[in-house]
């Protein structure tokens, strides 16, 4: 694998966010921040946000810790909050709620270093452009269905690489009727194969298994399995990252975020 990039706090992108969050807080809001900062929650609006801005380790904190408390920030902010986020931030105002959540923390990879830019135009993805962005990727809450985190992660695709190159229920090769949940590349091309996993006992995680020497003979290196672990043990995991690894297979273990 390539070298991680150097992470380096971004203040000015750190002081926005701030700014937005205080601004987004009513005085009940700024009380409580205040009481986790330890500090006195009384006073005026502008006296609790002055407060907070002396004591805050937000615009300090190193940026392993960063996105995490990002997210717990965004978390607890409408859509409305969220678009105006985005437009102080300069990236683009469209889409639901979870778009613009997801579209604001791949902004602050962007600019502390977690993930580089992608070429304007880009024509062809390959496994290690897409890799970090699919390590990056939040995901909010538990869902039922294994085709529900497809539908989120088809948007997230669509709006970092744009319709051309993604490809959901894609046939693995011509006329079969297996399909991969994505393809990343133009039709006909090698691209990446994305395929989510989410057995929820024994004998779902052997068939899946299986199936990924398919999946495997078609897309080589260039596959990637995001795993959802949701219903398994952890031996049950270990065990089938484990066995992909052997067989050459990137596995991407994938849970809601713990905002703690």
């Amino acid at each position: 694998m390539p070298a991680h990039p150097p992470l380096t706090p971004d203040r000015e992108l750190r002081a926005t966010l701030l700014d937005c969050f205080l601004g987004f807080t009513n005085s009940q809001g700024l009380s409580s921040w205040l009481r986790d900062l330890g500090q006195d929650p009384s006073g005026t609006v502008d006296e609790k946000t002055s407060r907070i801005r002396a004591t805050t380790q937000y615009l300090h904190m190193l940026p392993e810790e960063f996105p995490k408390q990002t997210l717990r920030y965004l978390d607890v902010c409408t859509a409305e909050e969220l678009v105006e986020i985005c437009a102080d931030l300069g990236i683009g105002v469209s889409g639901a709620k979870d778009e613009l959540y997801r579209r604001i923390y791949r902004e602050v990879g962007f600019r502390e270093g977690w993930l580089q830019r992608l070429p304007s135009g880009i024509q062809e993805v390959g496994k290690d452009a897409v890799l970090p962005f699919i390590r990056w990727y939040p995901i909010r809450k538990y869902m039922s269905y294994e085709r529900d985190y497809a539908e989120d992660f088809d948007r997230e695709m669509f709006d970092l690489l744009g319709e051309d190159l993604v490809h959901p229920e894609y046939p693995i090769a011509h006329g079969s009727t297996l399909k991969i949940d994505f393809h990343l590349g133009r039709p006909g091309s090698p691209g990446v194969g994305v395929e989510f996993k989410r057995p929820t006992n024994n004998s779902e995680l052997q068939r899946a298994l299986g199936q990924m020497d398919q999946y495997a003979h078609a897309y080589g290196p260039s596959l990637i399995v995001v795993l959802l672990p949701d219903d398994l043990t952890k031996a049950q995991e270990s065990m089938f990252v484990d066995a992909l690894g052997a067989k050459g297979i990137e596995v991407v273990v994938k849970s809601p975020v713990d905002l703690g």
